[in-house]
C-alpha cells in the first residue's frame, strides 16, 4: 500500500450523507472529474484521488485492482472516512466496483461511468502504448514535437492533447512502464461478489464500452444497477454531456 495523492473539497454548506470519493481513469489524474466534483462540492465533502502511477501519486511496478483497492482503503482510513460514495470513470469504475466488492461496509453508493465488469481487448489501447513509445524514442522534450511524433501514430486528436497534458521536458507524469506492463490486470476482471447496495451505470451513447451484452454481466454482480445512457456523448460521457450527467449523479444520490 502507498499514500496517494489527494485534493479535498469542503462543501460550501453545510455537508449532505456520505462524503464523496472519485476516482479518475486510465492516464489521467485527480483533475479529470473537476467539472462533477465542484457541482458536488456545493453539498458533499469530495476527494479526489491520484491512482497509483498517475498524477502526483508514487510510481510503483504493481497495478492490480487488489492493489489499488488497498490503496484507498488506506486513504479511507487516513481521513477517518469509515463509509463513502464513490465515483469511478473507466479504470477508476473497476476501482470502485472491486472496493464495494471487497470492502462493501466501507461504500454506500456505486456510480460507475462507462466501464462494465467485464473483461476487455488486451489490445484496446495498443496504439497510445505506441505513440507513446514513439515520443520515448525519439528523445524530444517539447510538448509540440511531441505531439507531432503522436499524430503520425494516433489519430484522435483529443486522446493525443489529453496524454500531451502529462508530458513534461521529455517526462510523463504518469509510471508509462508500469500501466503498459500491467495492462493485462488493468484490462481483466476477475472477482465475482455479489454486491446489492444502490449502484448507477452510466454509459455513453456513442460510447462501445458498455454493450447492450454487457448488461447481464453488470447486474449479475450489481443486482439493484441502475444503467442510464447519456446522449451526444462518447466514452468521456463527462466532457460530451457534463449538464445531463451531473443531473443524473445527483438524483441517484438522493434517492
Amino acid at each position: 500500500m502507498m499514500q496517494l495523492n489527494y485534493r479535498v473539497r469542503i462543501p460550501t454548506s453545510i455537508s449532505q450523507g456520505n462524503p464523496i470519493v472519485m476516482i479518475h481513469g486510465l492516464f489521467g489524474d485527480l483533475s479529470n472529474l473537476n467539472i462533477i466534483a465542484e457541482n458536488l462540492a456545493q453539498l458533499y465533502y469530495v476527494v479526489q484521488i491520484d491512482m497509483r502511477n498517475h498524477g502526483r501519486s508514487p510510481h510503483e511496478w504493481s497495478m492490480s485492482y487488489s492493489v489499488m483497492v488497498e490503496d484507498v482503503i488506506k486513504l479511507l482510513d487516513k481521513l477517518s472516512i469509515r463509509k463513502c460514495i464513490v465515483i469511478g470513470f473507466s479504470m477508476g469504475g473497476k476501482v470502485a466496483m472491486q472496493l464495494s466488492l471487497l470492502a462493501p461496509c466501507r461504500v454506500s453508493r456505486i456510480i460507475i461511468i462507462d466501464i462494465a465488469p467485464i473483461k476487455y481487448d488486451n489490445h484496446m489501447h495498443d496504439d497510445i502504448f505506441h505513440a507513446i513509445e514513439c515520443v520515448n524514442i525519439s528523445g524530444v522534450i517539447s510538448r509540440i514535437d511531441a505531439q507531432h511524433i503522436m499524430q503520425k501514430e494516433l489519430y484522435d486528436l483529443h486522446m493525443v492533447l489529453f496524454l500531451l497534458k502529462y508530458f513534461c521536458q521529455g517526462f510523463w507524469r504518469f509510471n508509462f512502464l508500469s500501466i503498459r506492463d500491467n495492462y493485462h490486470y488493468i484490462s481483466d476482471w476477475d472477482i465475482h461478489q455479489l454486491w446489492r447496495g444502490p449502484a448507477l451505470f452510466i454509459k455513453g451513447a456513442l460510447s462501445t464500452y458498455i454493450k447492450d451484452c454487457d448488461i447481464k454481466y453488470i447486474y449479475r454482480q450489481f443486482p439493484k444497477a441502475q444503467i442510464c445512457t447519456v446522449p451526444n456523448a462518447k466514452h468521456w460521457v463527462h466532457r460530451d454531456n457534463p449538464s445531463y450527467l451531473l443531473d443524473k449523479i445527483n438524483k441517484f444520490i438522493i434517492s
